[in-house]
């Protein structure tokens, strides 16, 4: 009885390790990027020295607390933090330095199979099913897989993220990972025990303990370029799965327009629009034809407007507006009709706005808005009611209204915290509204969410780097990837709803702003284009 009970006990240690060292930690690479402590609250750090980079990352991933590292590569020093930079720290350009930043940090619900032995064997089993075996011995069960070696390591790509696992271990130590549930088994030389399904048994003879960490990194891939670089652009992703981008500025004002195939990651050239354009919108309309409105063509601000035929491939001219106007809104309603706003005229800021009506190809002019604004943004609400924010108009502006399809009209609500012109606007899965960064004279790091069920807008944390003339979309899994506009740094960053915290997520392979972001029908981004350093037009585009 004393025997037994020792046994039990000696396997609640194993087994406890074991949960505590195996973690996944997703981590995203800066290189030549030091992260800095600036806030009293910063926690203590670890120096270490390391023999590479993958050294640092590792001891990174057996200290449970470490959540950033920075990789000195002049002197081998490994500096870990519990901290991250959105907490109390900042990112600053460094040579020679890899910071890397936790993503996730987390146990995992299924966890690579740990074991622990004295002798080589080979160890195969199920799910939920411990085991004890001798030496050149197998046990087995039907449907498992298995993979076991000396001190092995295991390691796999995908295009949006690079996996690998190591398995440290002593000598005559052998290891095996499996995708099977958790599993944990031990081996001696002189005895044999096996058990069943749901049953864990043990030996108290001398083991060592193999543990198995799991780093991702998260990365940006260059895909083809468009055949002319370009800012100030528009890019639509059309019904079959092609994205559309049209006119834009770089020496001169452009009405050329290109195709980029997500399938062959190549950009092939399409009919020109009938007008240069840039500062201009452009609107899938629900017969998957694509509205492009206004803008400005180098010497004037226009009224005029076109419609690209995704199935032939041509332009047609259709109704003109009756302003002139660029750098204005235009967002589709649930009803299918366009609503264009403000914008610039040339002589003017324009609070006047007006409707689009695919079927007969007419503008009619409604309401105007309340305050006079160009550069501003617009999200459609879950009523079916258009949110406009933000803008220009002499002032940078920090109000918001709402127009209503149904009674045309326009009604002001709360006014944002911070008063900006050229943020991104989200909307998110909960229904509220992300405004994030944007210029007032500066580019700004701060975000805010505004609520339509209390009409009111609330701080939220702020992003790592302040940012203007950056784009935004939503991922699949409700969080907020943020790119570029961010002066001479190209790493994105990710908004998590849950937290109201930001993360760095790697660098893009280009600094740019004033480009555009499209989500492919695979959720794979798509960044195409824009401008680095005010006067280098770009015609790079990337995935992530």
């Amino acid at each position: 009885m004393r025997n037994t009970i020792v046994l039990f006990l000696f396997f609640i240690i194993i087994t406890q390790t074991i949960s505590q060292d195996i973690r996944s930690l997703l981590l995203t690479k800066l290189n030549n990027i030091q992260y800095q402590c600036t806030d009293p609250s910063c926690s203590s750090s670890t120096t270490n020295f390391a023999l590479n980079l993958r050294a640092c990352e590792f001891a990174c991933l057996v200290n449970i607390n470490c959540r950033t590292l920075t990789y000195d590569q002049s002197n081998n020093q490994c500096e870990l933090f519990v901290d991250i930079p959105s907490q109390y720290g900042s990112l600053v350009t460094q040579a020679n330095i890899i910071t890397m930043i936790a993503v996730d940090n987390r146990q995992l619900s299924a966890p690579m199979t740990t074991s622990t032995t004295t002798s080589a064997t080979t160890i195969t089993a199920s799910t939920a099913t411990s085991s004890t075996t001798t030496s050149s011995s197998t046990t087995s069960s039907s449907s498992t897989s298995s993979t076991t070696s000396s001190s092995s390591t295991t390691s796999s790509t995908s295009p949006s993220s690079t996996t690998s696992s190591s398995t440290t271990s002593s000598s005559s130590t052998t290891s095996s990972t499996t995708s099977s549930s958790s599993t944990t088994s031990s081996t001696t030389s002189s005895s044999t025990t096996s058990s069943s399904s749901s049953t864990s048994s043990t030996t108290s003879s001398s083991s060592t303990t193999t543990t198995s960490t799991t780093a991702m990194i998260r990365v940006w891939s260059a895909t083809g370029a468009m055949s002319t670089t370009r800012n100030y652009h528009t890019a639509s992703v059309l019904t079959n799965g092609i994205v559309l981008v049209t006119g834009g500025v770089n020496s001169a004002v452009l009405n050329s327009a290109e195709l980029y195939n997500p399938a062959t990651g190549i950009w092939t050239t399409t009919n020109a629009m009938s007008t240069l354009r840039k500062l201009h919108t452009a609107t899938v309309l629900t017969n998957g034809n694509v509205l492009i409105s206004a803008g400005n063509n180098g010497a004037n601000f226009l009224t005029t407007a076109e419609l690209y035929n995704s199935s032939s491939g041509t332009w047609t001219t259709t109704g003109s507006m009756s302003s002139l106007r660029g750098a204005h809104i235009a967002v589709m309603l649930t009803n299918g009709k366009v609503l264009v706003s403000g914008g610039d005229s040339g002589s003017g800021f324009l609070s006047s706005a007006a409707l689009y009506d695919p079927s007969p190809g007419t503008w009619t002019t409604v309401s105007s808005m309340n305050y006079l604004r160009c550069s501003h943004v617009a999200s459609i609400l879950a009523n079916g009611s258009a949110l406009v924010v933000g803008g220009y108009n002499g002032a940078y502006l920090a109000t918001a209204e709402i127009y209503n399809p149904t009674t045309n009209n326009w009604t002001n609500t709360a006014s944002m915290n911070y008063a900006r012109q050229s943020p991104t606007i989200s909307i998110l899965l909960n229904g509220k509204i992300l405004v994030a960064g944007g210029d007032n004279g500066g580019s700004l790091n701060v975000a805010e969410l505004y609520d339509p069920s209390s009409s009111t807008w609330t701080v939220t944390g702020s992003m790592n780097c302040a940012r203007n003339s950056h784009t935004a979309a939503v991922l699949a899994n409700g969080n907020v990837l943020v790119t570029g506009g961010c002066n001479s740094n190209s790493f994105a960053e990710l908004y998590n709803p849950s937290t109201g915290n930001w993360t760095v997520t790697g660098n893009m392979t280009a600094i740019r702003a004033f480009h555009t972001i499209s989500t492919l029908t695979n959720g794979t981004i798509l960044v195409a284009g824009g401008v680095f350093s005010s006067n280098i037009y770009l015609n790079s585009a990337e995935l992530y």
